[in-house]
Formats: structure tokens, sequence, C-alpha cells
């Protein structure tokens, strides 16, 4: 698990695994969602994640989202546009030690086809307990 220091460039990040079996399980083994949150999963217990890859996400959506204070990062984690990184974590700000930790709450789909739910939607109704059109 990623140790914080302070001033550090990366970010520990904690996946409780619970969240994780109901964020990143319930997508098929062979999904390229899954494939790609397992593959990031390992690099984040391990070394964290780079404060350049977090972005803060809408304090309010137009899609009706209330995630203040929520971070989002776009995966897989590298350089490049959005665009090129079909999913995302949204992560929740916290506390470890007296130093930043981010906590997973959702993954999935940014902008996935219609009838499916966006990781923010997703986030929105672990925070609020339904989703934003509910």
């Amino acid at each position: 698990m990623p140790q914080p220091s302070r001033g550090a460039r990366r970010v520990a990040v904690m996946i409780d695994p619970r969240v994780w079996r109901e964020e990143v399980e319930r997508l098929d083994s062979r999904s390229a969602g899954r494939i790609a949150a397992e593959r990031e999963r390992r690099k984040l217990e391990v070394e964290g994640i780079s404060r350049a890859f977090v972005k803060r996400c809408d304090a309010e959506g137009s899609d009706g989202t209330r995630l203040r204070g929520l971070v989002k990062v776009y995966v897989p984690l590298r350089e490049g546009p959005p665009s090129a990184r079909p999913f995302g974590f949204v992560l929740r700000p916290g506390r470890g030690n007296g130093e930043l930790v981010l906590d997973l709450l959702a993954f999935g789909e940014r902008h996935p086809q219609p009838g499916a739910r966006r990781v923010y939607e997703r986030a929105h109704k672990r925070l609020h307990g339904r989703y934003p059109d509910e």
C-alpha cells in the first residue's frame, strides 16, 4: 500500500474490497473496463497516483449529479486526451496519518452507450443513495 508523504507528487489511494467488488467485479472479466481497472489497481495500491492525473469533479453536473469535493481520474492512467481514456475512477479525498489519501468511490465508463450509467452517476448514487434522475 502506498504511503503518503508530505509534498509528494503522488497521493496514496485506498481501495475498499467491498467497493471494488460492487464497482469493478460487476463487469464481465473480459470487458475492456474491468481489464483496465484491474491493470491500474496494481499501480494505485503500490505507487499511489500522480497528482497530475487527478481532476476535480464538477460540484453540480448538467445531468443532476452532485459530486462536490470529489475528484476523478481518467483510465487508463497515462498522458493523452481524455477522449482516449474512456473509463474513470471517482475518489473521495480524506486524511490518513495527517496526509491526503484518496478513497475509491466509483468506477465505470465516462460516456457509455445509451441506457448505461456513467461513472459520475454511480458516484452520485453512492453518496446520495439514488441516481440523479430518480
